[in-house]
């Protein structure tokens, strides 16, 4: 995804032990363990440790009791009329279930399937992230952000599934109405420190979203209401929309003035992070090296292609010898040939995903669904305070629903040269080429397939880097496949986007290790990524807020780009295209060490 383009949606200390547990029991979040858990010794002894399937089932329950709003988004419609609550009790209850789900793991044992130990590592790697927020970060005191989005998140798939009838549409409205403002209540009561950025992003957040419920949330959300049901409804946004300003007011006032935590994480913490996120064994100073080849590999290969363009474009001009002149020359092109407002924008994508499902199709590059179960739309309202867009999958609790693909946009009345930014940016060819990263054969294909499969655990807690990689891998291998008939510009684009997902992995390490600026990021962007100004720009604040999630583009497609030359290797003669991605599709979603196993047991 590039950097208009959000994260597919997969995922966003005290009380007396009595009460803890009584409560915990209460809400579905128990800190026992599965029927037949009980009384578990060590190899030997005791009755034996539960099956995988059996822990995972148990911790999804567990898992959708305690994130509604994902599990919602997971296409859960029973998880609609509930709302994210993280006061103190259910986080404790919640980091107890966690600690207990890696003990019941434990290591791989002798005759666990692939299947299983693929699924067992998932399991423990999410438990070991959830323990990371809610203990590590100390979230629920830490981290204004945190609170921010899962309230401006409230209505994302609310407003728009079908899967509801309007009266329990309304009542899941009203009760996470209700939910709102007793989750800013807590934010008011926990939050006791945090970080600049994240502080000062959760603030615009709040505030767009105080907007979004005193404008147009009435409009949306307001037919599943009778008529006498409307002065409740109106009264009760009236106060949520007061409680998230007050938040606001709460965070700017009270909270800015004493904040203690610096925006860039530090070595000790990236490496922490790292092991959990991207790779147990890679260090930054590795991933540095790795990002430093790979962006002189791409300009190269850039200088090369735009070359190709040039001698197509002016035939009587001999290309310069310089690389800037030469490829500035070739990007200005290439932005100059866009849409010019929101309509024609969303024609475009519509057009260009018909063309990518047949292209798909007619090159068999992969098997598709019989039917496509895509929403495609511009940027919805309740997306507040970001013009950003992305691939929102049905998830594995209703995988016949449908996909929410948003369009990242800028309203038809914003400023001239902000909207000649964005399209620019947004140009013809960066979305011929992005549509294979974000529909087919990318995201949409990918997390749909993840979702109809057997193994609930990848299609929820894939690897960040096995998503993105997939995707990014996407790019190269339809245009290898001839995909817009692999124009120059086509083929600049994804190079640039190659360029910028490799600046991405090195600016992450440099501003959280070594402390580069604002300044120096945008100079480093601009001048040796070449991105366009409105993608530098948003860079920083991507660098702050999802500091992991940036490396995994670059890793991602590293790792696969290495797994298909191995099977290529493997197989010579026998290596298909069609089959090594299906079977990389029907795995759902796995560490990319262990894809080589799953290939290899391929039929």
């Amino acid at each position: 995804m590039n950097s208009g383009f959000a994260k597919p949606a997969t995922r966003f200390d005290r009380k007396g032990l009595v009460f803890r547990s009584v409560l915990a029991l209460f809400l579905g979040l128990a800190v026992g363990l599965p029927a037949g858990a009980a009384g578990m010794g060590a190899a030997g002894g005791g009755a034996p440790r539960p099956a995988v399937a059996d822990l995972a089932a148990d911790y999804l329950r567990a898992w959708r009791a305690f994130y509604p709003s994902q599990a919602l988004a997971q296409g859960d419609a029973s998880a609609a009329a509930r709302f994210e609550d993280f006061a103190a009790e259910r986080t404790d209850a919640w980091i107890t279930r966690n600690r207990r789900l890696l003990e019941a793991l434990g290591e791989d044992r002798a005759g666990w399937s692939l299947d299983d130990r693929i699924d067992a590592r998932l399991l423990r790697l999410q438990a070991r992230q959830e323990l990371e927020l809610w203990v590590d970060d100390a979230a629920p005191r830490r981290s204004p952000g945190l609170y921010a989005r899962y309230i401006a998140g409230a209505f994302t798939h609310l407003l728009v599934r079908d899967n509801l009838t309007p009266a329990a549409k309304a009542a899941a409205v009203t009760a996470r109405l209700v939910g709102i403002r007793r989750l800013c209540a807590v934010a008011r009561e926990q939050l006791a420190d945090g970080r600049p950025a994240d502080t000062a992003g959760a603030i615009r957040t709040l505030e767009a979203t105080a907007a979004f419920l005193e404008g147009g949330f009435t409009a949306a959300a307001g037919p599943s209401f009778t008529g006498s049901q409307r002065p409740g409804f109106d009264r009760s946004v009236a106060e949520t929309a007061a409680a998230v300003r007050g938040l606001a007011g709460h965070l700017r006032a009270t909270l800015q003035p004493r904040l203690t935590l610096p925006d860039a994480y530090g070595r000790d913490t990236y490496v922490r992070k790292m092991r959990l996120d991207l790779d147990p064994d890679l260090t930054p100073e590795e991933l540095l090296r790795l990002a430093a080849a790979e962006i002189r590999t791409v300009r190269s290969e850039m200088a090369v292609v735009a070359e190709r363009h040039w001698r197509t474009r002016y035939p009587a001009e001999p290309p310069p010898v310089d690389f800037d002149p030469l490829v500035r020359r070739a990007l200005d092109d290439m932005e100059a040939d866009h849409a010019a407002d929101q309509q024609a924008f969303l024609r475009q994508f519509l057009e260009l995903i018909d063309r990518a499902e047949a292209f798909v199709r007619e090159r068999g590059l992969a098997t598709l669904p019989a039917r496509r179960t895509l929403y495609t739309a511009l940027s919805p309202a309740h997306f507040a305070g970001a013009a950003v867009g992305g691939v929102y999958s049905a998830g594995p609790f209703d995988p016949e629903a449908t996909t929410l693909f948003y369009l990242p946009t800028i309203p038809d009345d914003a400023p001239a040269a902000a909207r000649d930014g964005f399209y620019r940016s947004f140009n013809t060819a960066f979305n011929t080429m992005i549509i294979t990263h974000e529909i087919c054969p990318g995201h949409y294909l990918q997390l749909k397939l993840a979702a109809q499969g057997a193994h609930p655990v990848r299609a929820l807690f894939g690897p960040t880097v096995f998503v993105e990689g997939w995707a990014s891998f996407c790019e190269e291998m339809t245009l290898d496949a001839g995909w817009d008939s692999d124009r120059p510009l086509t083929r600049l684009a994804h190079l640039r986007k190659r360029l910028e997902n490799a600046v991405r992995a090195c600016v992450s390490v440099q501003v959280h290790c070594h402390g580069w600026d604002r300044e120096r990021l945008t100079r480093f962007a601009v001048d040796t990524g070449l991105l366009p100004p409105q993608f530098a720009e948003n860079l920083w604040g991507r660098v702050l807020e999802s500091p992991l999630q940036l490396p995994s583009y670059f890793l991602g497609y590293r790792g696969f780009s290495e797994l298909y030359r191995a099977e290529h290797r493997r197989l010579g003669s026998r290596f298909g295209l069609r089959a090594f991605n299906d079977a990389v599709l029907r795995s759902g979603g796995v560490p990319l060490d262990r894809l080589p196993e799953v290939l290899a047991g391929t039929p």
